[in-house]
C-alpha cells in the first residue's frame, strides 16, 4: 500500500508545478491592479506627482494601462499640469510599445532670452 502512494507523488508534484506559475501570475496581476488602483486614486485627489511616479513605476514594470497614462500625462504636463515630467527617451519609446502608440520624442527647452545677457556678461 505505501508504495502505491509512492507512485502518484511524481504526479501530485507534476500537476502542483504546473499550476505554480498560473498561482503566481495572478497573484502578481492582482497586485499590480491595485497599485494602479492606488494610482487612479491619487490622480483623482490631484495628487498628480504621486501619481504620476506611481504611474511610471508601473509603466516600467510592463503595466499597459499604466504606461497609457504615464504617456498622457507626459505629454500634457506643461499645459494641464504646469510642469514637465520627468522621463527619459527610452522610458517612452517602451511605455508607448505597451501602449499601442507612436512614441513621442523628447525636445528641449530652451531658456527665455532674458536670462541670456547675464550669463554672458563680461567685466
Amino acid at each position: 500500500m505505501f508504495t502505491t502512494a509512492l507512485k502518484f507523488i511524481p504526479a501530485a508534484l507534476l500537476v502542483l508545478v504546473c499550476q505554480a506559475p498560473v498561482a503566481f501570475a495572478q497573484s502578481a496581476s492582482g497586485a499590480a491592479e491595485r497599485l494602479h488602483a492606488n494610482a487612479v486614486a491619487s490622480f483623482r485627489a490631484a495628487r498628480f506627482p504621486e501619481a504620476y511616479g506611481r504611474f511610471i513605476a508601473l509603466a516600467d514594470a510592463g503595466h499597459a494601462p499604466a504606461a497609457e497614462q504615464a504617456l498622457w500625462m507626459y505629454r500634457h504636463g506643461p499645459s494641464l499640469f504646469g510642469k514637465d515630467w520627468d522621463s527619459t527617451q527610452d522610458q517612452l519609446t517602451a511605455w508607448a510599445k505597451l501602449a499601442g502608440q507612436p512614441a513621442p520624442t523628447m525636445v528641449a527647452d530652451a531658456f527665455p532670452k532674458a536670462l541670456i545677457p547675464v550669463a554672458s556678461r563680461t567685466r
